[in-house]
């Protein structure tokens, strides 16, 4: 039997700068800013890469702070 390898990293396509990530989700009807979603990376501790001026980070994880963040206020 194959087991499958576990890849703590996510894939290169699912990396977005904070800004996209703050524009993309503009259109969800819970619109947040740039520092919600850093304060979101620093208190779930989210991956991050530094690529020159632009930080990156996993648009999957940023849509799971998302939904916890929005169920939280209602």
């Amino acid at each position: 039997m194959a087991t499958q390898a576990i890849n703590p990293y996510p894939v290169a396509s699912d990396m977005h700068t904070l800004e996209d990530v703050r524009d993309q989700l503009k259109d969800t009807g819970h619109p947040v800013t740039t520092d919600d979603i850093k304060r979101w990376i620093r208190e779930q501790d989210l991956y991050v890469e530094k690529y020159r001026r632009d930080v990156y980070v996993s648009y999957s994880d940023i849509l799971m702070a998302h939904q916890e963040a929005v169920a939280n206020r209602n």
